[in-house]
């Protein structure tokens, strides 16, 4: 560790590793600093598990689709034997990138020199490579890294020592489990490009303290910030409770399942399943946020609406569709215009670490977990 990352370091623990009533927030270097976006990279996203696409994108053999995770192109790939798959999208060749988009064919194909490779990696054809001496099929196959799918989610992990996903996420298991999350589809998906570090959006997924201020419409009036609170979970999630005023029903969209408890019934909870899986899971659909992390201050960000089959059951369900689209676009966009002024903030000369509110938990939660994970040898 350089001794700048070090002293950084220093100051972070400082700030975060106190009670809560104690602590502030991560220092703002630790927002703009490439040399923590690189520990980050290489620390946090390369060893832990990340969410990277649902099952039912690809749902047929020879569907996959391209995604970057910790800087690593990757090819999520349906093989034949109905197994998800992370392959590398570099081919080994001259390490051309291999797909570009949402793709589906029997076999993975190199746009460069047509090398040609099974839907489990291995290498079926090299086109005009018969002079190479000892060049041999079996050691040009695509290195897989870990994957598994749960609830419906695809995850994947880089270092190949991560502990199980079922095992570390099993009390958030046990929680969904009224939810079918494994049977949800996609009702609708919307994307943006945003020009801020990624923890500026997690930091505000996780509280609903600015509620009265950047929502005071949308969600002050039936989700008021003063009685949301956070958990201490002791696990690689943080959950925030968003009780509804007056503990009367949410209104929903969608018919919720038979068997979700009275609780998400009467407001909703968000989730971080750490790094970055950002969850709101309502009574009748998740709506998750999956960040495709760029560099210290962008990254994708495609916002998935997801429901159970049986909660569209209802009339005139497109229109719902089209509702909750709107009502998401229309929150983020309140958020959006949080999140930049945030951003621009952080560079400052001034900015310092902040105080954490009470209602600000999951928050201190997520950046005790971070700079454990910085820490780690």
């Amino acid at each position: 560790m350089s001794a700048s990352l070090e002293s950084l370091m220093r100051q972070g623990r400082a700030a975060v590793l106190r009670p809560l009533a104690q602590a502030s927030t991560l220092p703002p270097a630790f927002y703009t600093s490439p040399e923590i976006f690189e520990a980050e990279t290489a620390r946090v996203f390369a060893r832990n598990w990340v969410s990277v696409g649902r099952a039912s994108e690809i749902p047929n053999a020879g569907d996959r689709f391209r995604i970057d995770v910790a800087g690593e192109p990757l090819l999520i790939v349906r093989g034949k034997d109905g197994e998800v798959r992370a392959l590398s999208a570099v081919c080994r060749h001259r390490w051309m990138l291999l797909g570009t988009g949402v793709e589906s064919s029997g076999t993975i194909s190199c746009p460069y020199h047509k090398w040609t490779y099974a839907l489990d990696g291995s290498l079926m054809a090299a086109p005009l490579m018969e002079k190479a001496e000892e060049f041999e099929h079996k050691d040009c196959a695509l290195p897989a890294f870990g994957c598994d799918v749960w609830n419906g989610f695809i995850f994947v992990n880089l270092s190949g020592d991560a502990a199980p996903l079922a095992r570390s996420l099993a009390p958030l298991a046990a929680e969904f489990a009224p939810w079918k999350m494994d049977e949800m589809e996609i009702v609708g998906q919307i994307e943006f490009d945003q020009p801020y570090n990624w923890k500026v959006l997690v930091d505000n997924f996780m509280e609903a303290y600015h509620h009265f201020a950047i929502h005071p419409e949308t969600f002050e009036p039936n989700y008021p910030a003063a009685i949301s609170h956070a958990e201490e979970t002791s696990a690689p999630f943080a959950v925030l409770r968003m009780p509804r005023e007056g503990n009367g029903l949410s209104d929903s969209l969608f018919k919720p399942l038979d068997g979700i408890p009275d609780r998400a019934r009467r407001g909703f909870s968000v989730f971080n399943v750490y790094p970055s899986m950002l969850l709101a899971v309502l009574a009748d659909s998740v709506v998750w946020y999956r960040m495709e992390i760029a560099g210290v201050a962008h990254f994708k960000l495609t916002v998935y609406l997801l429901a159970h089959p049986q909660s569209l059951d209802v009339p005139d369900v497109e229109t719902l569709k089209t509702f909750l689209r709107e009502g998401t676009f229309a929150v983020h966009m309140e958020d959006i215009a949080a999140c930049d002024g945030v951003q621009k903030g952080l560079m400052s000369g001034a900015a310092r670490a902040g105080r954490l509110s009470h209602l600000e938990g999951a928050i201190h939660e997520h950046q005790k977990w971070l700079l454990g994970e910085l820490g780690r040898a």
